[in-house]
């Protein structure tokens, strides 16, 4: 073979492979271009769902003492009292029947935290034995009796208590009746040497803030 027919041979197979690129390039974007564009969808979120649940025990009524003070109103009793956050609200009493119903609707409520207690029995029971203490032991005393407010009267509660001067301690137990009919209970305990957190002062304060926000309610 000559070495022109060995060039021209050479350009002709250059030109076809040329041609089929151009033409196979030509469909590539024929057919993207009729092809719809795919929108890029934003990532998938799920939905959150409010965590906070609403505490049977707190009423939506503003708490008269403000910022840091709950209601607890008791529908089957019928009263509300406020308590101070971190207090827990229970049902306190121990019969069959009445121990499994939640608190705003038990004949007995105790409400508390360390250093301080109320506790009422409500007045749509006919005992309430099943609800107070009705027994002390004979390191308890009698106690001073104290006046207390309460739905805006004035009682005097009579009291137990026990101490130890030494040890820093100190615990009473105090009851009353109020004249809708509820008989209400309360208390302080406190270690000023062990716990500085409460002193017997702030606790009586306290647990009698709590006693003055009582009220009935319908």
């Amino acid at each position: 073979m000559s070495k022109p027919t060995k060039w021209l041979l050479i350009i002709l197979a250059a030109i076809v492979l040329l041609s089929l690129g151009f033409v196979g390039g030509y469909f590539i974007m024929k057919k993207s271009k009729n092809e719809p564009a795919k929108t890029k969808e934003p990532p998938k979120t799920e939905e959150t769902q409010d965590s906070s649940s609403s505490d049977e025990n707190v009423s939506e009524e503003e708490a008269q003492y403000g910022e840091g003070w709950n209601i607890f109103k008791n529908l089957s009793q019928k009263y509300l009292i406020e308590y101070p956050e971190g207090a827990a609200v229970e049902n306190g009493s121990g019969t069959e029947g009445e121990k499994d119903k939640p608190a705003n609707e038990s004949a007995c409520v105790t409400i508390g935290n360390d250093y301080v207690w109320v506790t009422i029995a409500g007045r749509f029971i006919a005992d309430d034995a099943f609800c107070m203490r009705t027994g002390f032991g004979t390191e308890w005393g009698n106690a001073p009796d104290e006046q207390v407010t309460a739905a805006g009267q004035e009682y005097t509660a009579t009291g137990m208590y026990t101490s130890s001067a030494s040890a820093g301690y100190y615990q009473d137990h105090y009851y009353f009746e109020v004249v809708s009919g509820e008989k209400i209970s309360y208390g302080i305990t406190v270690n000023e040497k062990l716990d500085g957190n409460m002193t017997k002062a702030q606790a009586k304060e306290l647990v009698h803030k709590i006693l003055a926000s009582f009220s009935p309610a319908e």
